[in-house]
This record gives C-alpha cells, structure tokens and sequence, in this order.
C-alpha cells in the first residue's frame, strides 16, 4: 500500500497548490443560475482539480513500475485533455459543443478499442468487442460526468469502485490520489475536479473493468452513474412529450437536494448504495482481483 500512501500526500499537496493557482488567475467554477439555490454560494469555487489528483496518480504510477494495463493510461489522459479544453472553454465563456466532445470521445474510445480487444474478449467476433468496448467508455465518461455536481460525491464512489482492483497499481495509486482529492473536495469544497477530472475517471473505470474482464458487472457497480445519466435522459423525454418534468430537477442528486436533503446526505447514501452494490458484484463473481 505504499502507492496508495504516496499518491495520497501528493495529491493532498498538488491540489493545494492548484487551489492557490487558479485562485491567483481567478478561474473558478460557473454555477447554473437554474439550478438549487444552495450551489450559488460555490460560484467561483477553483476548479478543474482534476489536473492536480492525474498528475499525482500519473507520477506515482510510473515511479511504482506500472502494471501490465499502461495502455489504459493513455485513454485516461485524453479524455482529461478533451475534459480541460472543456472547463477552460467554459471558463472562457466559450463551451465546446455536445457534438464536438462526442466525436472526440468516440475516436478516443475507439483507439483504446482496438487495443483492449486484443488484451481480452467478451464475444467471438472482434468486431462486436471494439463496438461494445467504445460504446461502453463514452457512457461510462459521460455518465461520471453527470454525477460530478455534489461535493464529494463522484470521488467518493469512484474510489469504492475501486476497491476490488487495489492491488492493481492502477488502482491503488488512483484511490490514494482521490482521498487526497478529498481532503479539498469535501463540503464546503474548495476545489472541484471539474470535467477534467471526471471524464478521465468514467474512462480509467470502464477501461478497468473491461480489461479485468468484469465488464457485465460494471451497470451493478456504477449504479449511481447509471442512475444520473438515465434521469437526465427521463427528464428530457419525459418533458418532451408532456411539457411537464417527471423530477424535481436531474441529474438524481439535484432531485434529492431539492427534496429536502442535504448535500452530505446525498453523498452519504450515494457512497453506501455504491458500497453494497460492489460487495455485491465482488461477492457474485468470486473475490477481488
């Protein structure tokens, strides 16, 4: 466990330091004027965190001698890339267009595809694997990135996600640099991982799942994400077809905050449903790995 240790206090330390840097540049975080009225106070929170908890993940990961997944960083990489130029193009008032991330995420994912289908298979043609592969990581990134609008939340189940591959140096490192992402992130956040941060963590969990050969299992796992991305998906439809919203607001954890509950309460019974649904899975397919 001495990654998990190191990524931890590096992550602890590098985010601080990006706190005190984009406080200095003043780039902070653009709240939704129509969203809970309580997430109006974090307008100009630091943001973009992500960079700061990669970096130490990354860092730590290399001087631990990798594992055989190294491939899977790669993706991991992009997709915070693709993530940055999105916070910074929103920071700029800017924002990229939904049609011009998803045909970046789609050639992304379909390069880490072809590579994953030659490290393991799920059907007995190839073919099928890239497309199950690349559909698999755009939803899973977009489907974190759904769930990044609490404080703590996204990290938190992210890193019980986690849990059955921590003697995986790509785990374990990346569990560390979360609790000390954490340590930030916790309410009342100073800094947000913006999508730099969770587009990359939707990434490393299909990729890890896929390459584990636990991909049936992930839906079972990451419930909640599923769960976020599927309400957001009900409310468009939903309002499409009658004029009227079938949630208080999506994605779910804004349903819930508008219900009454407060934020550490959503992430709370977030965490403990992602805990008993990995127990679950874990205990289904016969142990951690």
């Amino acid at each position: 466990m001495n990654s998990l240790a190191a990524a931890l206090l590096l992550s602890w330390f590098l985010v601080g330091l990006w706190i005190t840097l984009m406080q200095s540049l003043r780039l902070g975080k653009q709240v939704r004027a129509d969203g809970p009225q309580s997430h109006l106070s974090k307008m100009g929170t630091p943001s973009m965190g992500g960079v700061a908890f990669l970096l130490a993940a990354a860092v730590v990961y290399g001087l631990s001698g990798g594992d055989r997944w190294a491939g899977l960083w790669l993706l991991v990489l992009g997709m915070a890339l693709l993530g940055l130029a999105d916070d910074l193009s929103g920071a700029l008032r800017r924002p990229l267009r939904a049609r011009e991330k998803l045909v970046v995420q789609v050639l992304m994912s379909l390069i880490f595809a072809l590579w994953a289908a030659r490290q393991v298979q799920y059907t007995p043609y190839p073919v099928l694997d890239v497309l199950l592969y690349t559909l698999v990581v755009i939803a899973a990134c977009n489907a974190f990135n759904f769930t990044d609008g609490v404080d703590g939340l996204l990290a938190s189940i992210t890193a019980v996600m986690l849990l059955p591959f921590v003697g995986l140096p790509t785990a374990q490192t990346m569990v560390g640099a979360l609790l000390g992402f954490l340590w930030h992130n916790a309410p009342k956040a100073t800094v947000f991982m913006g999508d730099t941060g969770s587009m990359a963590l939707g990434a490393l969990i299909a990729g890890l799942f896929i390459l584990e050969g636990k991909l049936w299992w992930l839906p079972l796992v990451a419930l909640i994400p599923v769960l976020e991305v599927l309400s957001v998906i009900i409310q468009v439809s939903y309002f499409r077809r009658t004029g009227k919203r079938f949630f208080r607001m999506s994605p779910l954890h804004h349903h819930f905050e508008l219900s009454g509950w407060p934020e550490g309460k959503v992430v709370f019974r977030f965490v403990v449903v992602t805990a008993l649904c990995t127990a679950l899975a874990v205990h289904l397919w016969g142990g951690p790995a």
